[in-house]
């Protein structure tokens, strides 16, 4: 009988206690439930787990995590058994495994994980006087909870290490993320966790691990070069085939990896930018959910619509590039950006490495900045040639402005106020006579340019509406000279004319 036939169904209840819900993972001969404790109405996870007859120790798990105790590891609660199988009955963590983060994930947070997980190994390594190797880190065995914190699941099989072995006579471990070690050549230690936490974030990051072929690990920066060169080489580090090689323990690690987070982003983006466009417009908002995006969308196909070549930079973790690029079916996937519209679209990507990934250069780059009090720290947006400050206009929005307002605002930003009403405008831009003051034209499609947007943009941008006239803006310039030119003809025409008027009349 196969594990899928052998699952409990839901409504069964276990040792009169426990009523199971639905399956929430089956492994090789294991299967975990969420079920409720009927007694006190609490959720709980049971991992009931199928008796063998293999060298394994069945309550290995058991035995290890009923002396721990650490915010990242679940808390055993009860253990029961029956003829088949023994019965785990843990904490309920609700979440996602890390699996689900593939390629979903900043620098930023793949260092606050690799950050998490070091606090629980090192835990684990430093355990009494006998370290335990966990022997199975991968991203399905970490679960990341709402809030951003992680517990670190399956102890299945997870060893006190041992002095006395030269090495593991059994090959444990999960292909692709096991360590050489794991598979007969020597002893598993602390290193072999180091290893299989290399692997999981060098996953997490580029989708590959030991198991997608070519079956070794290129430099990371080789696959995603939006990464930091720290980051590649802390995780190709961990990753060395030879275990001396490695980082030699946890604290080691850990220590490198704070630096890196506590290291201050040069912010040169901004001047790979200013190389690339002869024209960087930021747009960012006094308040979160201003719409940032939104108007950065709009002004970008404002621009485009002029026949200029636009690029669109994410430049706060908002995640929504991504959004877009999954919901329409038009748009052309590139390596470093996807085109929609006939607009390079930049997801976020921890603003790293845009000297790598802008190939071309474009008439315009648009830059949605996100909140304010984010974009202020990396200061060099100001090397932008408009700023563009969304401020809310209902009426619990407006605390945030005036606070804004009465600390050092800069007259050179256009202050776009969202959602006000036309009278309030107006006392707004009386009050604000020395700002560039504009309300955010109601645009629900921002994809589409309406007549309004298109005013007040060109307002904005100084740019005279020649929509009408069949003639793009970027030409403008010709325009004038054709008409010049034409002026300066009918102006000789007339000269010619005066003159063989004034023969004829001598």
């Amino acid at each position: 009988m196969n594990e899928l036939e052998d699952t409990l169904l839901a409504g069964v209840v276990l040792f009169e206690r426990y009523k199971i819900i639905r399956p929430l993972g089956i492994g090789g001969t294991s299967i975990v439930y969420l079920a409720q404790n009927n007694k006190i109405g609490s959720l709980v996870a049971i991992k009931a787990i199928k008796k063998t007859e293999d060298e394994i120790d069945l309550l290995a798990e058991k035995n290890i995590l009923i002396e721990l105790r650490h915010p990242s590891i679940p808390i055993i609660m009860d253990i029961e058994e029956d003829e088949d199988r023994i019965y785990l009955i843990e904490e309920y963590v609700e979440g996602k495994v890390l699996e689900k983060y593939k390629n979903k994930l900043t620098e930023q947070e793949i260092i606050d994980i690799m950050l998490q997980l070091c606090d629980v190994l090192n835990y684990l390594h430093t355990f009494q006087e006998r370290p335990i190797i966990y022997r199975d880190l991968k991203p399905s065995n970490v679960i990341r909870m709402q809030n951003g914190h992680i517990k670190l699941i399956d102890f299945g099989i997870a060893k006190k290490y041992s002095h006395e072995t030269t090495r593991d006579t059994t090959q444990f471990g999960t292909r692709g993320y096991a360590a050489p070690e794991q598979f007969g050549f020597s002893k598993a230690d602390v290193r072999t966790d180091i290893f299989a936490l290399g692997v999981s974030m060098y996953y997490l990051l580029t989708g590959k691990n030991l198991s997608t072929p070519p079956y070794r690990l290129q430099p990371l920066r080789d696959e995603n070069p939006y990464i930091s060169s720290g980051l590649e080489q802390i995780i190709m580090k961990c990753m060395e085939t030879v275990q001396a090689k490695r980082y030699q323990n946890i604290a080691t690690l850990r220590q490198d990896v704070n630096a890196l987070g506590n290291r201050k982003n040069d912010n040169n983006d901004y001047d790979v930018f200013l190389e690339k466009s002869r024209n960087v417009i930021t747009v960012t908002g006094i308040n979160r959910s201003l719409g940032t995006t939104h108007v950065a969308i709009m002004l970008a196909h404002y621009f485009k619509e002029q026949g200029q070549k636009v690029a669109l930079i994410e430049w706060q973790a908002h995640h929504d590039f991504i959004k877009i690029c999954n919901m329409y079916k038009t748009i052309k996937e590139e390596k470093f950006y996807f085109v929609f519209n006939a607009i390079h679209f930049y997801s976020y990507q921890n603003n790293l490495s845009y000297d790598k990934s802008m190939v071309a250069n474009y008439d315009v780059i648009i830059v949605d900045g996100g909140q304010y009090d984010d974009l202020e720290q990396k200061g060099s947006y100001q090397k932008s040639h408009q700023v563009l400050m969304l401020c809310g206009g209902k009426d619990w929005e407006i605390d945030s402005f005036e606070e804004y307002y009465f600390g050092s605002p800069n007259k050179s930003y256009y202050y776009m106020f969202n959602f006000m009403d036309d009278t309030s405008f107006r006392v707004v831009k009386e009050s604000m006579a020395n700002f560039k003051c504009h309300q955010v034209p109601y645009n629900p499609n921002p994809y589409l340019i309406t007549e309004t947007t298109q005013k007040i943009l060109d307002d904005i941008f100084g740019v005279v509406a020649t929509k009408a006239l069949g003639i793009k803006r970027s030409k403008l310039d010709d325009v004038k000279d054709h008409i010049r030119s034409k002026i300066q003809v009918f102006k000789n025409t007339k000269r010619k004319e005066q003159s063989h008027s004034g023969d004829g009349r001598g």
